[in-house]
């Protein structure tokens, strides 16, 4: 039996996590992440930035639109390294973790319970290495470490 995913990351932990948080860091590092393998695609994350991620007062508030990224990345079976990322981007931006779960759960209903197991699995995995990272304190909790970290851990 797993333990409960609501379980693995503590308030405390959190707190760590979103004390090292930056969102303007989140940006530039995943601009560079999406953009460095093909630089003509630049243009594209450039005009994501500017729609979703600028720090103008959005339409679509940075909460909600990490709920629906990852309500998509899960229900549309994207890689895990998406959906942890954007696990972590809406902890992150006040989304809290059964929240997150409950979002996986919702998406199963829609795209198969394979979309469940796969969706705990990497949440389970991605909240352990935020759990690890806040304890370690220090630059491991900090944006520019904890989302190319993430990606390394998924990419492999």
């Amino acid at each position: 039996m797993s333990q409960d995913i609501r379980t693995l990351l503590t308030d405390a932990q959190l707190a760590t996590l979103r004390a090292g948080y930056s969102r303007a860091v989140m940006d530039t590092v995943a601009t560079a992440i999406v953009a460095s393998p093909y630089p003509p695609a630049a243009g594209l994350t450039a005009f994501a930035g500017e729609r979703f991620y600028n720090d103008a007062p959005p339409t679509l508030a940075p909460a909600n639109r990490e709920r629906c990224l990852l309500a998509l990345f899960c229900g549309g079976r994207r890689p895990a390294f998406a959906v942890a990322v954007h696990a972590y981007w809406a902890l992150m931006e006040g989304v809290a973790v059964d929240e997150v779960a409950e979002i996986v759960l919702l998406a199963s209903l829609y795209g198969g319970i394979d979309v469940l197991t796969e969706g705990n699995h990497t949440l389970t995995l991605a909240l352990t290495a935020l759990a690890q990272a806040a304890n370690t304190g220090g630059t491991a909790v900090q944006s520019a470490t904890v989302l190319p970290a993430l990606v390394a851990q998924f990419r492999q």
